[in-house]
């Protein structure tokens, strides 16, 4: 990640990197993606993010599952299962991705977390587009969410960033990659699951770097 720190636009390719993973949460890969991922640049795009030791363990699940699943005669259909049966169901069988089952109580859905995300985006000037009815703690958003704050930010690291990284994402992101792992499939989400978290540990390091040495 050092690397990426150091580049004139560092701050671009943080959001777009953010932004990408919120791709890969909102919806299953369809027939076109799968083959840019497979074989095209989405697969490059993958294999580069490999090549950075912290980020290199969810990179290769992917890249490792994404080669089994091109054997296959519909492979963007065993995906789509597979998206079904980590994310579209409760937490006693998969990993669903919304911050309020992870960060509440109750473990249900639609709770304060929501709530926060609601709050955060009406000060931004966002909401949640009608296309993608779902609500605004899902993973997605808050992705979505943090790239657009970075952007707005430029190449300050506002303590807006800090602070939503540490207590609305890694408060519930690594726990939501681990429980991924309770389904077995091709592993193609999995390792997505376990990219984004590796990327937000390692984006937090980088960011509060300069704050710890002044």
């Amino acid at each position: 990640m050092s690397e990426m720190q150091q580049a004139d636009n560092w701050h671009e390719t943080r959001a777009s990197l953010y932004w990408w993973l919120a791709t890969l949460f909102t919806k299953e890969l369809d027939k076109d993606e799968f083959k840019r991922y497979s074989s095209g640049e989405g697969r490059d795009f993958i294999q580069q993010l490999a090549a950075d030791d912290e980020l290199q363990t969810g990179a290769l699940a992917m890249l490792s599952a994404l080669s089994k699943l091109t054997v296959l005669q519909y492979p963007e259909l065993e995906l789509a299962a597979d998206f079904s049966q980590i994310f579209l169901t409760d937490k006693k069988a998969g990993a669903p991705p919304y911050a309020s089952v992870y960060r509440s109580e109750s473990g249900l859905m639609m709770q304060q977390p929501h709530q926060d995300m609601v709050n955060l985006l009406q000060q931004q000037g966002l909401a949640v587009t009608k296309d993608f009815n779902e609500p605004a703690d899902h993973i997605a958003i808050q992705l979505d969410y943090i790239g657009n704050v970075i952007m707005r930010d430029a190449e300050q690291v506002s303590p807006e960033q800090i602070d939503f990284i540490e207590q609305q994402l890694l408060s519930w992101v690594p726990e939501f990659a681990t429980a991924s792992h309770k389904v077995t499939n091709s592993g193609f989400y999995q390792g997505a699951c376990d990219l984004l978290a590796q990327f937000i540990k390692a984006d937090l390091a980088d960011i509060k770097a300069p704050v710890a040495s002044v």
